[in-house]
């Protein structure tokens, strides 16, 4: 899940998760340069971003969703995961705050800022935060339970929303922003929000129940939805179009997901992740505009 905080005209910051041999995801960052076709400036590990000790909500791994310059620090908001017992696994959503540009962090808490309510599938994910005239607002993907599906336990989940004053209590609205009911998607994740206001765009990933790990119609996809409501209306959701469209053998033709959409200037770019949650690493689109 590439998130980018653009921190200076020819500097963007984008934190991403790397998984080593035993599939435990750690947090890297990469500096680029946007008006060099992204060239990449640095590579870096990101101190206070370790996975937690034995028992903690991310022993099992970390990934960050979503960045803010705040007050001259910055504060990213991370999924932790653990193993699970009678699942494969739990997620929930952390918060640490950087002194120094993103650089290096401190975990706000050992604890999680927002888990599943009590008597809930243990499963939030992927969050997208934005500030607010009260605070803050927070688009997530929220777990709706496990089923077995073609001989493994999957989960299933929709986009859900929260508000906060300070970033780290937050309170859940109870309706899905985007739902799976009646549709042929199992899950939908890695919301984003670009724009303001009337102006605003969602964009979100969604996947089907069963061949979504390889290429099939159920790998992931990318859509976006106008946002001016506290729901978003089926009939307003459009799939992500590229051009060209990706062709065979490249490395995001049969999987688009986990969208960060970036203004730049009058246009927009995209990071995203390709083929197999993008084993072969992330890459980017810039959209098209016509000229006035």
């Amino acid at each position: 899940m590439p998130t980018c905080l653009p921190l200076g005209e020819r500097l963007w910051r984008i934190w991403f998760a790397a998984r080593d041999s035993d599939g435990r995801a750690g947090v890297l960052c990469a500096d680029v340069d946007p008006r060099d076709a992204m060239r990449v400036l640095a590579v870096r590990e990101v101190p206070g971003l370790e996975r937690g000790n034995e028992g903690a909500f991310d022993s099992a791994g970390l990934w960050v969703s979503a960045a803010l310059a705040v007050d001259g620090r910055v504060m990213l908001w991370y999924t932790g995961m653990r193993l699970g017992r009678d699942v494969p696994h739990e997620l929930a959503i952390g918060l640490a705050v950087s002194e120094d540009g993103g650089l290096s962090f401190r975990k706000a808490s050992h604890t999680p800022v927002l888990t599943s309510p009590a008597g809930h599938p243990r499963f939030v994910t992927a969050p997208c935060v934005r500030r607010t005239d009260s605070g803050f607002s927070m688009w997530y993907a929220n777990g709706l339970g496990w089923r077995r599906v073609a001989g493994r336990t999957e989960p299933f989940y929709d986009l859900r929303v929260a508000h906060s004053t300070d970033g780290a209590s937050w309170h859940t609205q109870c309706d899905p922003v985007v739902s799976i009911e009646g549709t042929a998607w199992a899950g939908v994740t890695r919301p984003w929000i670009e724009g303001e206001g009337q102006d605003a765009t969602l964009w979100f990933s969604a996947r089907g129940a069963s061949e979504f790990r390889g290429p099939s119609a159920d790998a992931y996809r990318l859509y976006r939805s106008p946002l001016n409501g506290p729901t978003v209306r089926p009939e307003d959701i459009a799939p992500v179009r590229f051009a060209p469209s990706p062709q065979p053998g490249d490395w995001d033709d049969w999987m688009q997901v986990a969208a960060c959409v970036v203004r730049d200037g009058n246009s927009r770019v995209m990071f995203y992740n390709g083929n197999d949650f993008s084993r072969a690493g992330f890459g980017y689109a810039v959209e098209e505009r016509d000229e006035p």
